[in-house]
């Protein structure tokens, strides 16, 4: 005779298995039906509005089904095994159970219907930990837009008083801009972009005033530090086509990008004296007409700075007592013209360029004086094709050869802003 265990198991099983072949059946035909129509395909919760919050989906109905689900069908598993592992017993006849053994029996029925309340209990909690997490995020989504909106609001009013007819709210408008690039790191560049291109255009007829707010951003952006954690890129400076009167930039570190591709350099100093260059500068097709040009004391190391066809025009360009290490100094193409009554004249004296590459190719040095006493070039790369008049290029390459590396000389009392 079959103990009543297996009595029940062979009534009850059969529906329970059908009952979950037929509910898998119906996802998967919902979801087959879903992929045909072209639907969105994630179930349960197909519709976006059933959705509580970003990244919780279906009801909280649904949860709980899933997770009862799921500790039935793991605590019928478990029983069933253990059932195996002891050998399948028999069980005796409900009618031999003593009173005892019945109350053992209820008490572990209540034990299982317990534990199936503490995993709805628990499905209940997951699903608040779930909510309450996304609601979080969505808290944070909103503060980060209105952080973003409110620094977009300042940049209106910053933009907007830089355009301004009267010359104080143009010059607040500056301060505006700049003050906004130092609270808004993801749009400093942005800001700063606004401000060179202010400096890119041309200057308003009958309006003085517009001089003094074009220095007062070239003061500000050149003078200003910005600092950079590590793997972030540094503020690009875009001076294309600007117009400096008596810039200087004496004793400062030139560490990242700056580009001064065909602007004007004039008045009585155009100052680079002391400076220590590790970036990438840019003056092609810039014109020096200062009365003088100093890049006197300059360090390079490791620097690209290009002067590809810039033109020198005033009194005196001097390189004097420069050091370039491991650099690259393009004058290719570069016109270095008589611009003054007394003629131009371009100095290397005392300067000591090591392991670089000089290109002065396809040149012109046009009636101008060209002073190279004391100039060392020590293991350097010199190209002096096409140089006119070609007696330059021979006093270049009369300087050339292979000599002992010089170590790079230190390069102290440099001031700490960085212009980026």
């Amino acid at each position: 005779m079959r103990s009543w265990f297996e009595r029940a198991f062979a009534t009850y099983w059969p529906p329970v298995l059908t009952a979950l072949v037929l509910f898998w059946a119906y996802r998967l035909g919902k979801r087959a039906l879903a992929i045909w129509a072209g639907h969105d395909v994630d179930f349960p919760a197909s519709k976006p509005s059933q959705e509580a919050a970003p990244g919780v989906k279906g009801s909280m109905a649904w949860a709980v089904v899933k997770w009862l689900t799921l500790a039935i069908v793991l605590a019928c598993a478990t029983g069933y095994g253990l059932f195996l592992v002891l050998g399948s017993p028999s069980l005796p006849d409900r009618n031999t159970f003593t009173t005892s053994e019945l109350l053992d029996l209820m008490k572990i029925g209540l034990a299982v219907v317990g534990g199936l309340g503490a995993v709805v209990a628990l499905a209940v909690a997951y699903r608040k930990q779930q909510v309450s997490e996304a609601a979080h995020l969505m808290a944070a989504g909103q503060e980060l837009r209105e952080h973003t909106k409110f620094f977009n609001e300042r940049y209106v009013s910053a933009a907007e008083q830089l355009g301004h007819e009267r010359f104080a709210v143009r010059l607040a408008g500056v301060y505006a801009m700049v003050g906004l690039a130092d609270d808004w790191p993801e749009g400093r560049q942005t800001c700063v972009d606004v401000l060179c291109g202010y400096l890119r255009t041309p200057y308003p007829e009958g309006d003085p005033t517009d001089r003094e707010v074009r220095q007062e951003i070239i003061k500000t952006l050149l003078d200003h530090v910005w600092d950079y954690e590590s793997g972030e890129r540094p503020v690009r400076m875009d001076f294309r086509k600007v117009e400096f009167e008596d810039l200087d930039l004496s004793r400062r570190k030139f560490s990242a990008e700056m580009d001064f591709e065909k602007a004007v350099f004039h008045g009585r100093l155009t100052n680079f004296s002391e400076c220590l260059f590790t970036g990438v500068v840019n003056f092609y097709g810039a014109a020096f007409k200062s009365r003088e040009t100093s890049f006197a004391d300059s360090n390079f190391r490791d620097a690209t700075v290009s002067f590809h066809r810039a033109q020198f025009s005033g009194g005196l360009v001097h390189f004097t007592d420069a050091v370039l290490l491991k650099s690259d100094l393009n004058f290719t193409e570069a016109k270095v013209a008589d611009g003054t009554a007394n003629g131009t004249t371009l100095r290397f004296n005392g300067s000591k360029i090591n392991d670089t590459t000089l290109s002065i190719d396809r040149a012109r040095f046009i009636d101008c004086t060209i002073d190279l006493e004391g100039l060392e070039l020590i293991r350097t790369d010199l190209l002096t094709q096409g140089v006119t008049p070609p007696e330059a290029a021979t006093a270049f390459r009369r300087l050339g050869g292979a000599m002992q590396k010089a170590p790079a000389p230190q390069h102290e009392g440099l001031r700490q802003d960085e212009p980026q």
